[in-house]
């Protein structure tokens, strides 16, 4: 699931994950399952954003950034 498209938009799979956490921080298996995702895939893109800095993580909780909120809107 690549977050980021080759015109530097956020992908669909992506958006749906960041609705996902948008209001609950929540945990990679409580993501996997909302979206009907494999978890394996959950894990690589919220690697991704963490590194582009559109998730925050805490206590294995994660949740969309302001930066990310910005691109949803």
């Amino acid at each position: 699931m690549a977050c980021v498209n080759a015109q530097g938009e956020l992908s669909n799979s992506a958006k749906k994950l960041l609705h996902a956490i948008e209001s609950d921080a929540l945990t990679p298996q409580e993501i996997s399952k909302q979206m009907g995702a494999p978890l394996f895939k959950v894990r690589s893109s919220l690697r991704e954003m963490e590194d582009l800095e559109f998730v925050t993580v805490k206590d294995e909780r994660y949740k969309i950034s302001s930066k990310a909120k910005e691109l949803l809107d």
